[in-house]
């Protein structure tokens, strides 16, 4: 999801994954890993890709559904 979120806003930017790895200070297979979702990026390093689009990094938290709050969790058990 972050990804997606990350190539969507450099295509409106209309940047290119090189010159966006430039700006951000990083290399082009990293920010091409971090949209295909194969590594989990530090904030820093979004917030760091956010500035080079000209963007602001937001970070939310969503409240939880009625439905999920009622899947049981898994305690440990003494044996």
């Amino acid at each position: 999801m972050v990804g997606s979120a990350v190539r969507a806003a450099r295509l409106r930017s209309g940047v290119s994954q090189a010159e966006l790895a430039r700006r951000a200070k990083t290399s082009q297979p990293s920010i091409a890993r971090l949209e295909k979702g194969q590594v989990s990026p530090t904030v820093i390093s979004l917030d760091r890709i956010a500035r080079a689009l000209g963007a602001e990094l937001i970070i939310d938290f969503e409240p939880v559904s009625d439905e999920t709050k009622k899947t049981p969790t898994m305690e440990p058990r003494a044996i």
